[in-house]
């Protein structure tokens, strides 16, 4: 999924995080950049939910049981314009 407007950004990550999103890629059968962009989304996404006092919970398949993802994620903030 190619976005209208599209910036390049150059990150340094640890070795490890980008083993990490290369194997994330290679599993879903798309792009390092697109599996990056995936990942932003979804932590967007559950980063919002978290702040505006929804919870996230895990239920295991096989015993149902639930259990609630904590995020330490700070209070929303409005992002001055520049």
């Amino acid at each position: 999924m190619a976005a209208a407007n599209t910036t390049k950004v150059t990150v340094n990550l640890p070795d490890e995080t980008v083993e990490a999103i290369k194997s994330i890629a290679q599993e879903s059968g798309t792009t390092v950049t697109e599996a990056l962009r995936q990942v932003i989304e979804n932590q967007r996404f559950l980063r919002d939910e978290a702040q505006n006092g929804n919870k996230v919970l895990i239920q295991n398949t096989i015993d149902n049981s639930v259990r609630q993802v904590i995020f330490n994620t700070p209070p929303k903030t409005k992002v001055a314009s520049r």
